[in-house]
């Protein structure tokens, strides 16, 4: 097998770095790194572009790119290859086409032809461009727009980046008995969204917050997509919130009494932090996801991974389908326990239901909820398994070494 490279590069400055970066370097310390004046045509050498977003900033980052190396490129020499796993994009907008209006989106403008065209434009075949992007998604999102008559010519890999961060805490922390403190836990003082405030809001109302681990920012009112970019779709804060009960009358109180602080951190899932003091201390883990309004699918992130490397039972307030995919993949969810139909809910049913599950588990003896989570073990410790024994990373050194000459 030929040795796989990565071109070594700085192209950004470290203002861009910070709007640009897909903070996984980390993950592929492991393959070797080369100059790209020191490539060989019996190697395998990838130009590695960590890119965040396919919006902002890209265009001025691909004029830095020498021109050697473009040269390179068209030879098939060096293989530009998308780093883009710790955010989930819409790259076709697929969506646009399932609107009221019969929309029919501009191909040659959705983000996978805005990022093609920077190498295509340099005579680098299409077919010659990887794509690592965090779910697998796109697989139905490229048969749809192959029936529609498109031609998507680059390779996709699925590899999911915050899965392979929060291997090293599965492995260390062994699933045991505990003796909980608090019922729950749900940590929301990251990025502020509308399903984040419905959630702690049904937990303040229902009087949850003293049994539970809970944090939320200050309240801001957000204007967020609910469809493509492509469509113009929005929710208010304000709209949303007003399908929850009684927030015309205590919707003001609970302002007032954000921010709820924790521990005083924001998010810490970019750290190599033990959070095993926060599953220690509580029972059931609330998993309020990235939940993405701008795109079809589901993203799941550290947020519902940490649960499983730590050992804990969880719900998810996040993209319908989330426990289904799960499932997909190997894991166990907790059905035998809790309904968990919410998985295929709206927003606010969903946020309803969950609270109902946390309300209900708050009702219990603590002494009980170490029993149950006894009679737990064995699927939080084939959940942790699984998590530890995924093959991703091989998987994605086989598929990069699949190269056609």
């Amino acid at each position: 097998m030929a040795t796989i490279n990565l071109i070594d590069h700085h192209l950004e400055t470290q203002f861009e770095k910070y709007q640009l970066e897909d903070h996984s370097r980390e993950v592929f310390k492991n393959f070797q790194h080369i100059d790209y004046k020191n490539v060989s045509k019996k190697n395998l050498n990838y130009f590695a572009l960590y890119i965040r977003s396919p919006f902002h900033g890209v265009n001025k980052l691909m004029e830095k790119i020498p021109n050697d190396i473009f040269l390179l490129m068209q030879q098939g020499i060096i293989r530009p290859l998308i780093i883009m796993i710790t955010e989930q994009w819409d790259l076709f907008y697929s969506s646009a086409w399932k609107n009221k209006f019969s929309f029919t989106p501009d191909f040659s403008q959705v983000p996978y032809s805005n990022m093609v065209k920077h190498f295509t434009s340099r005579a680098v075949p299409e077919e010659n461009i990887t794509w690592l992007i965090p779910m697998n998604h796109y697989v139905e999102q490229i048969q749809f727009m192959r029936r529609k008559g498109y031609k998507i010519k680059a390779k996709f890999i699925q590899y999911d980046y915050f899965l392979e961060k929060m291997k090293p805490m599965a492995k260390k922390n062994k699933i045991t008995s505990k003796k909980f403190k608090k019922y729950f836990s749900c940590l929301c003082r990251g990025a502020p969204r509308n399903h984040r405030f419905g959630i702690v809001y049904n937990l303040w109302r229902e009087g949850l917050i003293d049994k539970g681990n809970v944090s939320c920012g200050l309240y801001v009112e957000l204007d967020e997509v609910t469809g493509s970019k492509a469509i113009d779709e929005r929710v208010t804060t304000s709209t949303f919130m007003n399908n929850f009960q009684d927030w015309s009358k205590k919707g003001n109180t609970f302002k007032s009494e954000l921010p709820i602080e924790f521990d005083n951190t924001d998010n810490q899932h970019w750290y190599n932090t033990d959070e095993n003091y926060i599953f220690s201390n509580s029972f059931l883990w609330i998993a309020s996801e990235t939940c993405k309004k701008n795109q079809e699918g589901i993203y799941i992130t550290e947020k519902t991974w940490k649960a499983i490397a730590y050992g804990s039972p969880f719900c998810i307030n996040g993209d319908n389908g989330s426990l289904d995919y799960l499932r997909q993949q190997g894991y166990k969810t907790f059905n035998d326990y809790w309904d968990e139909s919410y998985d295929h809910m709206n927003d606010v049913e969903k946020i309803n239901h969950i609270s109902n599950i946390v309300k209900n588990i708050c009702s219990m003896d603590l002494t009980d909820i170490n029993s149950l989570y006894k009679e737990m073990i064995p699927i939080l410790e084939h959940n942790q398994q699984t998590l530890i024994r995924n093959t991703q990373h091989n998987e994605l050194i086989q598929e990069l070494s699949n190269v056609q000459s």
